[in-house]
Parts: structure tokens; sequence; C-alpha cells
């Protein structure tokens, strides 16, 4: 039987990020996936939402010109920073997407704000279902390449066994015909004793 675990999904929150020594406000979620995965599913995601793919800046993962929501005509840049939870916990990520540009004093008033919080809370909490989704394409794709990976390993085992019975039926011809040869080579035995007792019997005493 086939177990499925499904995870939950948490929902994202106001928080801050750290960026050069100083919190930032943004909005917060953590997902049941390692940020090898997360960085994936994002740019896979993401870069089909925007025109670029994710580049790094300041250390944040940036989308530029990203759609917010469907239908929506304004764009935004996005700033990403995806981390692992913690060391004993490598399988969970956090992921902070920063209201305001990652650049020198951000955080002062003339700071340019692309997404207010709510906005933010509202993007991670829709960017999570698209997370799960390719996390759930490539178990997917892994089980279906176990499933062909069985199936050649059952092809080689059926044509190996094929060649095996074929095998076995020829030995036993051949097991056969060694008995039918030897009766013939016993009966010839046989009529030669024979024949060398006749011959015997006319020696001359």
């Amino acid at each position: 039987m086939l177990f499925i675990s499904v995870l939950m999904i948490g929902q994202a929150k106001e928080g801050t990020v750290k960026y050069q020594k100083i919190q930032q406000p943004a909005a917060v979620i953590e997902l049941p996936y390692s940020p090898d995965l997360v960085n994936a599913a994002m740019n896979d995601y993401l870069s089909k939402k925007g025109k670029s793919k994710g580049t790094d800046l300041k250390g944040f993962t940036t989308y530029r010109n990203t759609q917010l929501q469907q239908n929506e005509v304004a764009n935004a840049d996005l700033y990403f920073r995806v981390e692992r939870k913690n060391d004993q916990d490598k399988g969970t990520s956090t992921i902070s997407l920063l209201l305001t540009a990652p650049k020198e004093n951000s955080g002062s008033a003339d700071g340019l704000h692309y997404l207010n919080m709510e906005q933010a809370i509202t993007y991670l909490n829709n960017l999570a279902p698209a997370i799960e989704a390719y996390d759930l394409e490539l178990h997917i794709k892994d089980q279906n390449d176990a499933v062909i990976k069985a199936e050649s390993k059952y092809k080689s085992l059926t044509e190996d066994g094929a060649d095996l019975e074929k095998k076995r039926v020829d030995l036993e011809k051949k097991q056969l015909d060694n008995k039918q040869e030897q009766q013939t080579q016993a009966n010839e035995i046989e009529n030669q004793k024979q024949k060398l007792a006749v011959l015997v019997s006319q020696r001359k005493a």
C-alpha cells in the first residue's frame, strides 16, 4: 500500500527579516520543505509570473515586474529570503517577503514600498499551494521513474526467465537423447560381447 502524508501548510503572518543588522518589516511563512526545494519551486512559479528569473540582491532573491494577483494590471518587484528554520529542522523553511527594496537605509521614510503587509501576507498564502504543487510534481516524477525502473527490471527478469526456460527445455531434450544413446550403446556393447563369445567358442583346444 502507498501511504501519502499530507503536510500542513502554514499561514503567513506579519514579521520582520534582518537586513544589515536592522529588522525590516516583512511577511513571513513557514513551510515544511527544504530551502533548496522552496527556491526551485519559487523560481519555477514566479519566473512564469514575471519577466525575469530570480536574481540575488544583497541576500534577497528578487523577481522583477511580477504580477501580484491574476488579472491585476499593476506589477511589483518582490524580494524574498528563504532560510532553513533551524539546524535541527532541515526540512522546514522560513520565507520572508520584504516590504521594501533591500538597499541602504531601506528602513528610512524614503524607502520605496512595493507591497503593504496585507498584500505581502496574501501573496505568501497564495504562493504556498504553488510550492506544495511543485513538491507533489517532484514526487510524482520520482515515483514515475521508480515505476519505469521496476517495469524495466521486470521485463529483464521475464526475458531472462524465457531464456532459462528455453535452456531447460533444451537440457531436458539433451538428457533424454543422452539416455537413449546410453541404451543404444549398452545394446551395442551386449551385441559386441555376444560376437566375441561366439569367436572365442570357435577356438580349438
